[in-house]
C-alpha cells in the first residue's frame, strides 16, 4: 500500500485530524507554533495535477458518539476512491498531565468509522496521532498503519512525505503495543487503592513482562517497518578484560537488500540464563543506527560495558557481574531476532553476606559457610543430607531451634561474622 503512487486514481483523505492536527500534548506543555502544517493541505499540494484528493471529516474529534451523516459522507468518499488515507487518534481530552487514561482505546466513533470505510474500500491506510500507546484490535481493517505520535507543528508535511515516499519511515517502537489493556504489567498494581500504588511488576517493565509471560503482542518493542529490507550476517563477539572492567564488542554486517535507501536500528539484547537472581528473559543493552543505499553493506560494532551484564546486588549495594554464560541476541526488534551467539565471562567473586535469618540454602551454598556447616552435620544421623535438603527454604535461626541441631541459635551471629570476614 505504501508509499502511495504519485499518479493514478482518487485518494480519499478521511478524518478530522487530517485538517485539524493533533500535534502536541495538553496542559503546560502547550506552545504557540510559528506555523502549523496539516496533512490534508500537504497531500493536496503534493498531488496537485496528478491525483484527485477528496476529503471527509468522518467524526467530531471530541465527540463520544458517531455522527451518522459524517460517517455516510466518509463512506461515499471511500467508495469512489482508489485508496483511503484515514486519520485517527486520541482527542486532547484523552491524555494530559494530572490524570491518567482509564483505557488504551481509540474513541469508539473512530473505530466504527474505520469499520464502515473498510467495508466500502479495503485499501485503507491508517495514520495515527496519539501521545501514548493505543490498543489496536481494529488493525485487521487497515492494510497499512503509520504511527505518527505527536509530530509537532511541521507534522502535516512530514506525514505527507512519508506517505508518498519522499522519506523512508525508519522509527522503532519504544514501547510494546499489547493485544489488550488487560495484558499490561500494571494490572492489579496501578492505580492501586487509597493513594498507594504497588510497584508490582518489578524488573518486568514493558517488553520484559510480555517476554517473561510468553504473551503475544500486537506490535513488539523495537518494531518498525520501512520501504526497504535489511539483512544481518557475520556476527562476531570479542570479550575484553574481566569483572567490573568487562567489555564485549558485538560486530555484524548489515546489508540493505531492498530497492530504496533506508535506515535501520540494530538492537542488541543480552540474556543471563544461569544467574543466581531472577532476571528478565532478555534485556536491550545496545543499539546502533545505520543508513544504507540499496545493495550496500556496512560493518556495525556495538560496545557493551560491564553494566550490560550486571545486576543490582541488594545485599552488597552495588552492581555486580556474575561469571558465567551470557546470550547475545541481535535483531530488528525484540521479537525479530536475526543472529545469536554466547559469551563466557569470568565475572567477579560475588559472595552474599550471611546473617542468621537468611535461608538455610544460602548458608549451605556459601563457599565458606557451606563446608563448615556440612562438617558440623556430617556425623549427625538426624540432620542428614536428605533432611537438610527439605530444610533449605527455612531461615537458619529457626532450623537451629529444632531439637538436636548441632549449632545453637545463639552461636549463629558469631559464625556469620567469622565466615563473612573470610568470604
Amino acid at each position: 500500500m505504501l508509499p502511495l503512487a504519485r499518479s493514478g486514481g482518487t485518494v480519499a483523505v478521511i478524518g478530522e485530524l487530517a485538517r485539524t492536527p493533533r500535534y502536541q500534548g495538553a496542559g503546560s506543555s502547550q506552545v504557540m507554533p510559528t506555523r502549523l502544517d496539516d496533512a490534508l493541505t500537504a497531500l493536496q499540494a503534493a498531488l496537485a495535477g496528478a491525483r484527485e484528493v477528496t476529503f471527509a471529516p468522518g467524526y467530531v474529534v471530541e465527540s463520544a458518539e458517531p455522527d451518522a451523516a459524517l460517517v455516510a459522507e466518509a463512506v461515499e468518499h471511500a467508495s469512489a476512491a482508489d485508496v483511503v488515507v484515514l486519520f485517527l487518534g486520541l482527542p486532547p481530552s484523552y491524555e494530559s498531565e494530572g490524570y491518567d487514561r482509564p483505557h488504551m482505546d481509540l474513541p469508539e466513533p473512530q473505530v466504527q468509522l474505520l469499520a464502515a470505510v473498510a467495508a466500502a474500500n479495503p485499501d485503507v491506510v491508517v495514520v495515527l496521532a496519539n501521545g501514548a500507546a493505543v490498543s489496536t484490535p481494529w488493525r485487521g481493517d487497515a492494510r497499512a498503519v503509520l504511527e505518527g505520535w505527536l509530530l509537532g507543528q511541521a507534522g502535516g508535511g512530514a506525514v505527507a512525505d512519508l506517505l508518498l515516499g519522499e522519506a523512508n519511515p525508519s522509527g522503532k517502537l519504544a514501547e510494546t503495543l499489547p493485544l489488550s489493556y488487560e495484558q499490561n504489567p500494571t494490572i492489579g498494581n496501578f492505580p492501586g487503592e487509597n493513594g498507594l500504588v504497588r510497584y508490582g511488576e518489578g524488573l518486568l517493565i514493558g517488553y520484559r513482562w510480555y517476554d517473561a509471560h510468553t504473551l503475544d503482542v500486537a506490535y513488539p518493542f523495537g518494531h518498525g517497518l520501512s520501504y526497504t529490507d535489511f539483512g544481518y550476517s557475520a556476527l562476531e563477539v570479542a570479550v575484553h578484560d574481566a569483572g567490573p572492567q568487562t567489555r564485549v564488542e558485538v560486530s555484524l554486517t548489515v546489508t540493505n537488500t531492498g530497492q530504496r535507501a533506508g535506515r535501520e536500528v540494530v538492537q542488541v539484547y543480552v540474556t543471563d540464563p544461569e544467574c543466581s537472581v531472577f532476571r528478565p528473559p532478555q534485556e536491550l543493552k545496545g543499539a546502533a543506527v545505520v543508513s544504507l543505499e540499496p545493495g550496500r553493506s556496512e560493518r556495525v560494532t556495538l560496545a557493551l560495558d560491564a553494566r550490560a551484564f550486571s545486576f543490582w546486588h541488594a545485599a552488597l549495594g552495588r552492581w555486580v557481574v556474575e561469571g558465567g554464560r551470557f546470550g547475545i541476541r541481535v535483531g530488528s526488534s525484540s521479537r525479530d531476532i536475526r543472529l545469536t551467539t554466547e559469551v563466557e565471562l569470568a565475572g567477579e567473586p560475588v559472595t552474599t553476606p550471611l546473617s542468621p535469618e537468611l535461608p538455610t540454602a544460602m548458608w549451605l551454598d556459601h563457599p565458606v559457610a557451606g563446608p563448615r556447616l556440612r562438617q558440623l552435620l556430617q556425623d549427625d544421623p538426624v540432620y542428614d543430607e536428605d533432611r537438610m535438603r527439605r530444610l533449605r527454604g527455612n531461615p537458619l535461626d529457626r532450623v537451629a531451634r529444632m531439637r538436636g541441631f548441632p549449632i545453637a541459635e545463639a552461636d549463629l551471629p558469631a559464625l556469620a561474622a567469622e565466615v563473612n570476614a573470610v568470604g
